[in-house]
């Protein structure tokens, strides 16, 4: 092999593992999500089990779309994620490939290479454009999206907690005040 061939399959292998590394942290992304709305799905069935019959009866038809436009979004994270899987097994295929060429002197081995990185970079926008088809049916701004799923959850389970708060009589409201302001002049 000449310089210049070894130049050329060391920037292939790392261009390889670079899809790789992309590859890693969207999948790292997509997982957290994926995780954060089946979190988010548990929560509205939990909810819907708990709430009293009169809530129900009122609140029962816009619950069930509002669950069923959950698990469509579930369904696409989850295809979004096995993509984002599939893009990274080709790109260390890929990566696998150009490195078995290094070994043995056969130019059919970077064809392949090169095939399996096309593939990988298209499954990988794949996944990428399912997950937008996810933003877009959650009906929140991208930001607030972002922001949900940096806290992994932790908004729906205060606003879960508020609501109780909320409900609760007035002599739970004095305790919790009190304990709450006993915790801040401790703190403090």
């Amino acid at each position: 092999m000449s310089v210049e061939q070894t130049t050329q399959l060391i920037q292939l292998i790392l261009n390889s593992v670079l899809m790789s590394v992309a590859c890693a942290l969207v999948l790292g992304g997509l997982t957290a999500r994926h995780s954060a709305i089946a979190e988010q799905l548990q929560a509205w069935h939990h909810s819907e089990e708990t709430t009293a019959l009169e809530s129900v009866r009122n609140r029962r038809g816009q619950s069930r779309s509002q669950i069923r436009r959950l698990q469509y979004r579930y369904t696409i994270s989850r295809y979004s994620v096995v993509a984002a899987y599939y893009a990274l097994l080709f790109a260390i295929v890929s990566c696998l490939t150009l490195a078995l060429r290094g070994m043995i002197n056969w130019n059919g081995l970077i064809s392949l290479a090169l095939v399996l990185f096309v593939v990988g970079v298209a499954t990988l926008l794949v996944s990428v454009g399912l997950t937008l088809v996810d933003w877009h049916l959650s009906d929140r701004p991208m930001l607030d999206e972002a922001r949900r799923l940096l806290s992994l959850g932790n908004d729906e389970r205060l606003s879960h907690l508020r609501q109780k708060f909320h409900h609760s009589g007035s002599s739970s409201r004095a305790t919790t005040l009190t304990r709450n302001n006993r915790q801040k002049m401790r703190v403090g």
